[in-house]
């Protein structure tokens, strides 16, 4: 094990676009099944709908935060709406499974999605069983990261040590509350993608494949 992370003993992943690449295709078929469901919750056109659900992500950090604050629109019924999309482009990841098998200590996933659908994407990459708990967007009382309080919530609930904790994440943003907790923080960044957006102090690493970044890790401890 490399020994930047010898004091790690819960390691903790984002889902989408971590877990699996981009080139899945599945969150661009969300947003097009958020503006759906926008679209029919309020009977209008699909381009006024998209503009709506921009507008509620900035504003709430989801649309549906802003469809639950302003229309009382129930979260069960959307999310089992929005992630009703095709996962056929994921592929088993027998690799991914092993090296994450092998880390010492747990293994955790910190989702803004719901159980039901991470669940999905993990019988389909072939890790289910592979983490001990989703902590999900319910679990979250709908504050999605980088919702600070959802950061401490996972903590609380979960018996957490932030200092020994490992957070690996897509979205740099979603990182800085992770780092001020005390966790040590790995962004995915992904190819096309410019920057951090200004969040560099609270990235630890950069890397570019979730596989690929496991298997250097593990390469040291069976280095002679």
């Amino acid at each position: 094990m490399n020994p930047a992370f010898s004091h790690i003993d819960t390691w903790i992943f984002d889902l989408d676009l971590t877990l699996y690449p981009p080139n899945a295709n599945i969150m661009a078929q969300v947003r097009d099944r958020i503006a759906l469901f926008v679209q029919n919750h309020f009977r209008i056109g699909p381009e006024e709908a998209h503009d709506i659900r921009y507008r509620y992500w900035k504003k709430y950090g989801t649309t549906l935060g802003g469809l639950m604050h302003e229309h009382g629109v129930d979260p069960h019924g959307y999310l089992d709406f929005v992630h009703d999309v095709d996962l056929s482009l994921l592929l088993p990841a027998p690799d991914l499974r092993a090296h994450i098998e092998a880390l010492p200590g747990r293994k955790l996933i910190f989702t803004n999605a719901d159980a039901p659908y991470a669940e999905r994407v993990l019988e389909i990459r072939g890790l289910s069983g592979v983490f001990e708990d989703v902590f999900d967007i319910h679990r979250m009382a709908h504050r999605p990261k980088p919702n600070s309080i959802s950061y401490e919530a996972l903590c609380s609930e979960l018996k957490i040590d932030a200092a020994r904790a490992l957070f690996v994440e897509d979205s740099a943003h979603n990182l800085v509350p992770a780092k001020a907790m005390g966790m040590t923080t790995i962004w995915v960044k992904h190819d096309g993608e410019a920057d951090s957006g200004g969040h560099d102090d609270h990235i630890d690493h950069e890397i570019a494949d979730v596989t690929e970044w496991l298997s250097a890790i593990h390469s040291l401890e069976r280095a002679p």
